[in-house]
């Protein structure tokens, strides 16, 4: 019995040691059939590059970062507090810890902007008030070593290489989010500044991120520190605005409620009030103003411009949403990537969108000016009454939005991008209001200009004293007017020419993701978006449109439909194809041609404008376009076209105020956007309105009796 169990020990030894010589053999046939197999510079770390990937340098250096050894003493007590009570899990403290992220992911996807929960750093109160702070992190190498890769136009496609050189070696490209940096939310006392963070951080990265020869260099913007509830300074410019608009308000509901019982119980219709009383409910009240706004005269011609400045607002509506919808800090950025890529091509060439209100407003000035010139008075009286006209009528709802900007946007609302958004938007207008009121903003570096839509304002004041010097010419002697209304147009097309020649600018103003992202450092629209000379044509071909369709008229020239409808599609497809040639200077590493850029800019400034040409002269003339004639002339959009010049004062402050209340990237998707500009759209219209109740046309009115008392 015992020989048999020896043997059959020894048996199964014998065994053993076969199989794992077996299994030895076969693991080295494995390795090297992997290491066979292996993709070049997959999985082995290049020389000089870092071993760790950059979300886990970032969690080694933060994962129990506090602020220590810097600042004041108040803010190395609270730390230490913080510290303590972190360690045995104090709720307070562990809802300041766990509110922000260690270890940052999509950095490669472009996801730069890792915000952590805002609400529950501000929240925590007692014993230490959390400060929510959003930091810039830039990520260099030490060594000058070129890991620059040739880009393609697949997105996920940087080329066989270690993820690193994506990062280190990232271009300076503008189509695209750089992916060598972040932006971290970190929660820290209230005590600590901006600077104390800033020194801290920097401390902890350079421990992690000097050995693996990287720089992370960061920066604590001190406006980006935050803590819950109304921080902006009440100073007595908040409550004089407050009082003003208040009173303001006041009086509206006050002259209505007279307006209101006087009308109940007047029985005798004829029966006329104190005069001074009745002129000043009149001018007041909201049901004189509700009805001004809800009259519909269904004969009117000049009805269907108001149905075309709906069409064109929902457009600039669209555009802005769009583009504060891009700068937002998306959390997906490829999409907004793909479209300098796939499309949709009409999105990239959207820089003369405004231009159509330029052409309407020449059209509709020589309509005005002409009849007010036939009359034999003082012809310099009369160009400066319309010049002043002019520059009042704007003013009332314009003020009254700078002012809202400057003292009272700032307390109604918060949020980690609210600061550096609305504050930074306040204080510019509280220093360089002046040049909105002397319509010279367009001229000002961007940098300081009170209200983005502050250029349009002074562009149409620039335009508008040209053009009544012109219709008045015209009106004194036509030759002589004509002549005086073909070299400025020419000028018009010349100086764009010429400037963007001599100066080697792009023909089109390229809406990069970079500028997207700050819209102030957009340095083509100095030099060109925002200058009057150099986006004249529109309204000066709006005032000469306007002259020859008053000659069509005269002389009865009458157009067949087939050549209205024809010569429309014709005009639409070339001047569509001509505005998508732009997009042509979007492709990567294009050569530049100075006389290729000159000229497109000339025809960028003629696409919308000559496409508006024939088809005011179409509409107004001959009164074709069939069923379209009544989209564009009825009660509602009449009501929506007056309510154009409020909804473009406040569009781009409502659009604002509600990105910069978000606590977290969006997701961009094509519903997102389009639900994006419903809401957006709707918000506009819906403050646009009491807007012009109660300032707009009661001033318009008060001016309106000034000038003719005048």
């Amino acid at each position: 019995m015992s020989v048999t169990i020896v043997v059959g020990l020894l048996a199964l030894l014998l065994v053993t040691q076969l199989s794992d010589g077996q299994i030895d053999r076969n693991s080295e046939v494995a390795i090297e059939h992997c290491q066979v197999d292996r993709i070049p510079g997959v999985g082995i770390v290049d020389d000089g590059l870092p071993g760790p990937w950059i979300s886990d340098l970032f969690h080694r250096a933060l994962f129990n970062f506090s602020i220590k050894h810097v600042g004041s003493s108040a803010c190395r007590t609270q730390s230490d507090i913080y510290d303590r009570h972190l360690q045995n899990h104090t709720s307070w403290a562990v809802r300041m810890s766990e509110s922000w992220n260690r270890y940052p992911i999509g950095l490669l996807a472009g996801n730069r902007y890792d915000m952590g929960i805002y609400d529950e750093c501000v929240d925590v109160r007692h014993p230490v008030i959390g400060q929510y702070c959003l930091s810039d992190i830039k990520l260099k190498q030490l060594v000058a070593k070129d890991y620059s890769f040739n880009r393609t136009e697949d997105l996920d496609d940087f080329g066989n290489k270690n993820a690193w050189k994506t990062v280190l070696g990232w271009g300076d490209y503008l189509d695209k989010v750089h992916r060598n940096g972040l932006n971290l939310g970190i929660c820290i006392p209230n005590s600590c500044s901006a600077l104390d963070l800033q020194t801290s951080m920097q401390n902890e990265l350079d421990r992690v991120f000097f050995p693996e020869g990287i720089k992370a260099i960061v920066r604590v913007d001190p406006i980006m520190c935050t803590i819950g509830g109304d921080m902006y300074p009440y100073d007595k410019n908040f409550y004089l605005t407050s009082i003003f608009l208040l009173m303001l308000v006041l009086i509206c509901c006050g002259t209505t409620l007279y307006h209101f019982i006087r009308i109940s119980y007047n029985k005798n219709p004829k029966e006329t009030p104190n005069e001074s009383v009745g002129l000043f409910c009149e001018t007041f009240s909201l049901i004189n103003s509700s009805n001004g706004l809800l009259e519909f005269d269904k004969d009117n011609e000049l009805n269907s411009l108001y149905g075309f400045k709906v069409l064109m607002m929902m457009m600039v509506l669209l555009c802005h949403s769009l583009f504060y919808s891009f700068s937002n800090h998306p959390h997906n950025p490829k999409f907004m990537e793909s479209i300098y890529v796939n499309g949709p091509d009409s999105l990239l060439i959207l820089g003369n969108i405004v231009d159509p209100f330029f052409f309407v407003s020449g059209f509709l000035m020589y309509l005005n000016m002409s009849k007010s010139f036939q009359k034999a008075e003082n012809g310099l009286k009369k160009i400066i009454s319309a010049i002043i006209n002019r520059m009042l009528r704007l003013l009332p709802a314009y003020c009254t939005i700078m002012a809202i900007t400057s003292h009272i946007l700032p307390h109604l609302g918060d949020g980690p991008l609210w600061p550096k958004m609305i504050w930074e938007e306040a204080e510019i207008c509280k220093n360089y209001w002046w040049t909105n009121l002397l319509f010279i903003s367009n001229f000002i570096d961007v940098k300081y200009g009170c209200l983005i839509v502050n250029y349009y304002v002074s562009c149409d004041v620039q335009f508008f004293i040209v053009g009544v010097i012109i219709v008045y010419a015209y009106m004194k002697n036509t030759k002589y007017g004509i002549r005086l209304l073909a070299s400025i147009l020419s000028l018009s097309l010349f100086v764009p020419f010429l400037v963007t020649f001599l100066t080697k600018r792009f023909g089109i103003d390229m809406l990069y993701i970079t500028y997207i992202e700050n819209f102030r450092i957009f340095m083509s629209s100095n030099k060109s978006y925002r200058l009057s000379y150099m986006r004249a044509t529109p309204f000066f071909s709006g005032l000469a449109t306007s002259i020859i369709v008053e000659k069509l008229k005269e002389k009865k020239v009458i157009f067949s439909r087939i050549t209205v409808y024809g010569g429309t599609f014709i005009v639409f497809v070339i001047c569509i194809s001509a505005q998508l040639y732009g997009t042509k200077f979007y492709t990567w590493q294009r050569h530049y041609y100075p006389l290729e850029h000159a000229l497109y800019k000339v025809v960028n400034n003629c696409t919308l404008t000559v496409l508006c040409m024939w088809c005011f002269i179409c509409f107004f003339t001959f009164g074709y376009y069939g069923p379209f004639r009544h989209v564009l002339n009825n009660r509602l959009v009449m009501v929506l076209g007056r309510l154009s010049y409020s909804v473009f004062m406040v569009n781009i402050t409502v659009i604002m105020v509600s990105r910069s209340s978000l606590r977290l990237p969006s997701y961009l998707s094509v519903k997102s956007l389009t639900d994006n500009w419903i809401t957006d759209t709707f918000k506009c219209y819906l403050i646009a309105l009491p807007l012009y109740l109660v300032v707009e046309a009661p001033f318009n009115k008060i001016i309106k009796r000034w000038i003719r008392l005048g």
